[in-house]
Formats: structure tokens, sequence, C-alpha cells
């Protein structure tokens, strides 16, 4: 195997299989060692890509669960002072770490510590910062664009929050309902973002993450068997997932290029994700208030019920959008709100609403911010300002698939 697909395919198991080996070696180890766990993960990974160069294993995720196993008991015999470990035999060590390894411990390990490095000391934005890259295998640029701050800001977090966990020295289980219940909104946005990440993130390789977009639905599902947690808005964020994921076999042509949602097939959207959005829906419903991730996810649910965008039921999106942007302001929304209102309200109305943003410091690097522009003058006849916004949107590009998409649109302009 080449070491570039070597590469690849150590960074798939990477986001599929960190959290799963960080927290399963947080909760031996206690979040006081909570660096030490990254690097035991980190070490079996590139010990992986270095292997894996010369012969690839019959079972990529075993091989890598083995070495971190390995590692993981070395790391404790070095540590066996740790008031949980103290003079364990090998066997001991070796069986406390197959427990903890284990597929049936892997929920319990991962879901607790969610709820665990949402400490009271920190803030909000941390947590999600933590648990994006303890738990979901993110990194550092990522979380920056999800958050759309730069790196330095999420290296701080990472620093501050790592910080916290050393002081705390043995992980925290959350039992009170009080506490779960303070705590859920952070787990929220956490999984908002890595689903966003996998349906339309910025990696250079690819766009689509779809291992991400499952992740956060499983997790979503998870939280659900939480004890006093808050159901509806967790049965809001499964159904919003469920229904952008329904949709992610249609979001890249065959030449791996982005493919927008007016032209995408929607006879091949997925109707067992979209089936399981509309229960998650139903189920939201039950709550006291609609939430951010309600009004989302029925705006994902006009979208997936509609057979086209002529015959999408764009009053009642606008109406969301206007709830949303009362409840939950930001630029993003007010851009996605601008798209609507040229639906509903025509082109123009639809450019007036964007040019209001111009100035959001935001959505000046924002990619989508300039090619809705640059749609919106399109299909408004107006080529040379279309082209100006396409050449924008495309330098301002973070992956192949976007940039061609927008190249491909420069093109058509000049044909």
């Amino acid at each position: 195997m080449s070491e570039g697909a070597a590469r690849a395919l150590v960074d798939d198991l990477f986001r599929q299989s960190a959290g799963q080996l960080v927290a399963a070696l947080v909760r031996l180890l206690g979040p006081a060692h909570v660096t030490l766990a990254e690097d035991v993960v980190h070490d079996a990974l590139v010990s992986a890509l270095h292997a894996w160069r010369l012969e690839l294993p019959a079972s990529p995720k075993a091989w890598i669960l083995q070495v971190a196993k390995h590692r993981a008991i070395d790391l404790l015999r070095r540590e066996r002072r740790l008031s949980a470990f103290p003079g364990e035999p090998d066997a001991a060590l070796a069986g406390a770490v197959d427990a903890a390894l284990s597929p049936e411990a892997d929920a319990e390990n991962q879901l607790a510590m969610m709820f665990a490095i949402c400490d009271d000391a920190l803030a909000p934005e941390t947590h999600v910062t933590l648990i994006l890259r303890l738990l979901s295998g993110l990194s550092a640029p990522e979380i920056a664009r999800a958050f759309l701050v730069d790196v330095q800001t999420i290296d701080r977090r990472l620093h501050g929050g790592r910080a916290r966990l050393q002081e705390l020295g043995a992980l925290p289980y959350v039992r009170t309902d009080a506490d779960l219940r303070a705590r859920q909104p952070s787990i929220e946005h956490a999984l908002y973002l890595l689903f966003n990440e996998g349906y339309h993130g910025n990696a250079t390789d690819s766009p689509l993450h779809p291992a991400l977009c499952a992740d956060a639905i499983r997790f979503a599902e998870l939280l659900l068997g939480a004890a006093a947690v808050e159901p509806s808005t967790v049965h809001a964020l499964g159904a919003l997932f469920c229904f952008g994921a329904a949709r992610l076999g249609t979001r890249l042509d065959a030449e791996g290029v982005v493919v927008p949602l007016a032209e995408q097939a929607r006879t091949r959207w997925d109707p067992r994700l979209i089936e399981r959005g509309i229960l998650h829906l139903g189920a939201s419903a039950t709550g006291p208030s609609w939430t951010r991730w309600h009004l989302e996810a029925g705006i994902a649910f006009e979208h997936t019920r509609a057979a086209s965008v002529a015959e999408t039921d764009w009053d009642k999106i606008v109406a969301y959008y206007d709830a949303l942007l009362a409840i939950s302001p930001g630029p993003v929304v007010a851009l996605n709100r601008g798209l609507a209102i040229a639906e509903r309200h025509g082109l123009a109305a639809g450019r007036a609403a964007l040019a209001t943003l111009a100035d959001a410091d935001r959505l000046a690097a924002y990619s989508f911010y300039w090619a809705a522009r640059a749609d919106i003058e399109r299909r408004s006849g107006h080529p040379a300002e279309a082209r100006a916004f396409y050449a924008r949107a495309a330098g301002l590009a973070k992956s192949p698939a976007e940039r061609l998409s927008y190249e491909r649109r420069l093109r058509e302009l000049d044909a």
C-alpha cells in the first residue's frame, strides 16, 4: 500500500476510533492523564501508518485496538502508583484494559466522558471544543472552521480544558438530574458541529465524511437513553441529522463535484433515514417549547418532503428562519434566511438580504456566502457580478469538490 493510501486509511480510522480509545483510557487513567491517553492513541496510529505501507492487516481497526491495548498496558505499568492499579499484576492490568476497550463499554465510556468534561469551571465553548477534539477526533483547524474562529482561539480552549481535566484527578460521574440537564446543551452543540463537519466540512480531500454524520446520529440516539435528559431537543437533533444524512448520496456527482440542492436527484434520497427522521421529529413535539434544533429540523423536513425547489413551502421555511434568527441570531442563519427570501419574495429581495451581511466578519472568508450571492446574480441575468462572486468563492473554497463546483459555474457563464 502506498504511503498516501495508508495515511488516508489511518485518518479515516482515527476519526472512527480515536474517541473510543481516548474515552476508554481516560476512564482507566483519570482525566489528570488525558494528554497521556491522547499520546497512546497517537502512537498507535503512527505505528499503523508505518506498518501498513508494507501490508494491510485483515482487520485494520482490530490491529489499532491491539496496539493501543499494549501501549496502554505499558503505560499502566509505569503508572502503578495510581490508586486504581497499585500492585496489580499484569493479567489484571490487561483485563482492565480489555474491559475498557470492549464494544460493550464503548458507548458508556464516551457518553460518560461527554458529561464529565462539561465541567462547571469551563465555558460552554470549551466543553464543545473538548468533545470535538477528544471524542470525535476533529483537528484544531477543523474545529476552528466549525466555530468560524481562528485556530489560536481553539488552541487556547484546548489548553485550558486539558488543564482543568488534569486538576480533576478522577473522572466525575454526572448523576444528578440538574447536572445532566445543565450539561446537555453543550453536548447537543458538539453533536451539531460534528454532523456539519461530516455533511459539508472543510477537509482538503473531500467535503463529505459520512462516518462523522453517522457518529452524530449514534451519539444523539445514545443520549436519548441517558436518565433525566430532556428528550425533545435530542429528538429534534436526531431528525435534523437523519434528514441531512438521507441526502448525502446525492451531494457529489460522478466527478466528485458538489451538487446544489436544486440539482440533486431527490428520488435517490435514503427513504429509511427520512422515515427515521420523521419519527424523531414527531417525538420532538413533546417538549415545552421550540428550540433552535426544532426549527432547523422543521426546515430540513420541508426541503426533504418537497418534490422540487418550486414545490417547496417557502412561506413556512421563511417563517422558520425568522423564528430561528430571533432565538439564535448569527450571520450563517441570516445567510440561509436570505436564500429562502430569494425563493419566496424574488431574487431582488434575496439580493438585498444578502447584501446587508457583506460586512459580517464571520462571513468574509466563508465561501458559501459569496457562492450564494453569485447564484442570485447568475439567476438574475447579471453574469459579470456572478463571475466576480464565484471567483471569490472559489478562492475561499476549503475542498477541491467545492472549488470545482464554483469553477464549473464560471465555465458555464463563459460558454
